[in-house]
């Protein structure tokens, strides 16, 4: 069922990229602009997200939702694999977040969610997050209150300059998250198979 149900993501993920890449073209052909940013312009377009940095309030959290769709793709594959395709997204974070520092001519511009975006995956590097919903809502709330919060080390992060100071903060916070949710994981199988094997011994007894 939460393979069949991962699947259903991935493909809803592709036909909405699919129908993005072509609203984009559209909206580039007229000029049209997000945030001051043309539709045309991809590098741009790809700091804010390709538009959810425009949204009110909350376009960090905005963007870590976006980035929660990777996580549901990568994590099918091996672990590996998966930090591989995590420290690419890393690396392509930095240059669009400072691309984006500079259109913008502000440090760290609410608009700019390439960072939370395409470094969220790392939050979730080897956690089973397709077969437990749950446990990738959780994930998610706890990337999100340790950027808001930004407990030690996270804040001095931003001391640096340009896209890896913008990038920094959120690897950081996905980290702290990666190794609290990692631990809990272990923890939770140590538990349920104690459970299970003092379950089965209950069993042998009364046979």
């Amino acid at each position: 069922m939460n393979k069949h149900l991962s699947n259903k993501v991935i493909v809803f993920t592709a036909a909405m990229s699919v129908a993005v890449a072509v609203l984009i073209f559209f909206l580039g052909v007229t000029n049209h602009t997000f945030c001051g940013v043309r539709a045309d312009n991809f590098r741009g377009m790809l700091s804010i997200g390709f538009g959810l940095g425009c949204i009110p309030f909350i376009p960090g959290t905005a963007g870590a939702l976006a980035g929660l769709m990777f996580s549901l793709y990568l994590c099918r594959f091996t672990l590996w694999k998966q930090l591989v395709a995590v420290i690419v997204l890393v690396g392509v974070a930095i240059p669009i977040s400072e691309y984006g520092e500079v259109h913008f001519e502000d440090k760290d511009n609410s608009h700019i969610v390439a960072d939370e975006l395409l470094t969220f995956p790392l939050a979730t590097l080897g956690l089973p997050v397709h077969q437990h919903p749950i446990l990738l809502a959780s994930v998610f709330i706890t990337s999100r209150i340790l950027d808001w919060t930004k407990p030690p080390p996270i804040g001095a992060t931003e001391a640096f300059k340009g896209g890896v100071g913008i990038v920094l903060d959120d690897v950081v916070a996905c980290l702290w998250t990666l190794l609290i949710f990692s631990i809990g994981w272990r923890w939770y199988q140590h538990s349920a198979k104690q459970k299970l094997s003092s379950a089965e011994q209950i069993k042998t007894r009364d046979e």
